[in-house]
């Protein structure tokens, strides 16, 4: 009895092999994905980014390049800031 294409091992025309290589790749993919919407979304310890804290640093760097505050003062301030 011949099976054709779609025979019972052939899992839709690709085979085992196929199937097992499809399946990797998803894996791959979703992890992939994981990964950016993390950077995206979470600073890592799955907290949401605060769009405050990027206006903050923003200031504190004018501040700093404009000289209006020492090097020690900005990397202790840009510290406390990123603690948050």
């Amino acid at each position: 009895m011949m099976h054709g294409w779609y025979g019972p091992y052939n899992f839709g025309g690709y085979g085992l092999i196929g199937s097992f290589i499809n399946f990797i790749f998803l894996i791959v993919f979703l992890v992939v994905i994981y990964f950016l919407i993390k950077k995206m979304f979470f600073n890592g310890n799955f907290e949401f980014k605060s769009n405050e804290d990027y206006d903050v640093l923003k200031v504190l760097n004018e501040k700093f390049v404009k000289g209006e505050i020492t090097e020690e003062e900005y990397l202790r301030k840009k510290e406390l800031i990123l603690k948050k």
